[in-house]
């Protein structure tokens, strides 16, 4: 039931990767039943900054990698209220990525 609002928002997400990565060639999105990620793109990192939204164990998680570590994880069993921290995520991701 909750895991289909992700697949139901699917054109959400891809509006939101490109509003704030159109200009960051060195990222992609991946969108599956019930997960979500935008990830840099680096042949050099072996562990890339990115944004996750996925549905496990009727928990929403939203994960913040910086490109060097796990930097935040957040929990919740409101969709609402993971899209928004997702969103915040993926445009604190996408500043971070234009400054280095």
């Amino acid at each position: 039931m909750t895991n289909q609002n992700i697949e139901k928002d699917k054109i959400k997400f891809e509006n939101l990767y490109k509003s704030f990565f159109s200009d960051l060639k060195n990222t992609s999105i991946e969108i599956n039943t019930d997960k979500i990620s935008i990830v840099e793109i680096s042949d050099t990192n072996t562990d890339p900054a990115s944004v996750e939204l996925e549905f496990k164990d009727d928990q929403f998680l939203v994960y913040f990698w910086d490109g060097y570590s796990l930097a935040e994880i957040f929990e919740t069993e409101n969709y609402k209220e993971a899209l928004t921290i997702y969103k915040k995520f993926a445009k604190k991701l996408a500043k971070n990525l234009r400054r280095y």
